[in-house]
């Protein structure tokens, strides 16, 4: 699989609740108002990510997932600007959770995405 497609396939996305709890317990946090991002390597030949906005800060459904939509396609947009993946094949899984009680917009969510993916990467 190419990395440098702008798609967001089933395979990115992550979805084993093992693996999500173990990020939270084991991975890094970077924090980049208003997202917390959680990382940790994996051994699967492609990086997986899942995006988080919490219900205690949005009680309506259209607002988490107007957000969710906005950062999945920010993230889709970056990834492959980015390179995550480094030669030697290091993939990694993202959480991303937004923890502001503001509905931000696109291209100041975008900025803040671009500038986590640049920041994870110098970091693995």
């Amino acid at each position: 699989m190419e990395n440098t497609s702008c798609k967001f396939p089933k395979e990115e996305k992550l979805t084993s609740v093992i693996r999500i709890q173990e990020i939270f317990d084991k991975g890094t946090v970077l924090f980049i108002h208003p997202l917390k991002i959680y990382y940790l390597p994996n051994d699967c030949p492609y990086n997986r990510v899942l995006i988080t906005v919490p219900k205690r800060l949005h009680k309506k459904a259209v607002s988490r997932n107007l957000l969710k939509r906005r950062i999945r396609e920010a993230y889709r947009l970056n990834k492959g600007v980015q390179q995550i993946d480094k030669p030697a094949h290091t993939f990694i899984d993202i959480n991303i959770v937004y923890i502001s009680g503001d509905i931000m917009e696109f291209k100041p969510l975008n900025n803040k995405i671009s500038n986590a993916l640049a920041k994870i990467n110098k970091s693995i």
